[in-house]
């Protein structure tokens, strides 16, 4: 689920990038780039959903950063579901809502 997130941002912004004028090589770094940074923030929310007693605020600033992301790349949807976590208010309903998010249940 998580790589197909990331697959389906990658294609929302390839497209974008393209419609903006820029190059392909241009697109490429950008994709590149983005990829990483998901990646690296979906990592990180990972690690903090699997702590012993995570924490809301460390959530609430990954959550912050994937909303960033994908709106960035044009997935307004993906970045509605990160904004929408990040305003429930109940953790273990959070936490249980984005790991199903995350691994596709």
């Amino acid at each position: 689920m998580i790589d197909a997130l990331v697959e389906e941002s990658l294609q929302i912004a390839a497209k974008k990038f393209e419609g903006f004028g820029f190059q392909e090589e241009q697109i490429e770094k950008l994709l590149l780039s983005g990829k990483r940074d998901l990646e690296a923030e979906i990592e990180k929310l990972m690690q903090l959903l699997s702590a012993d007693e995570p924490e809301k605020a460390e959530i609430d600033k990954a959550l912050h950063a994937l909303k960033g992301l994908f709106y960035n790349l044009g997935n307004t949807e993906a970045g509605d579901k990160m904004n929408a976590l990040r305003e429930d208010e109940s953790l273990q309903l959070q936490i249980e809502t984005l790991q199903a998010v995350l691994h596709g249940r």
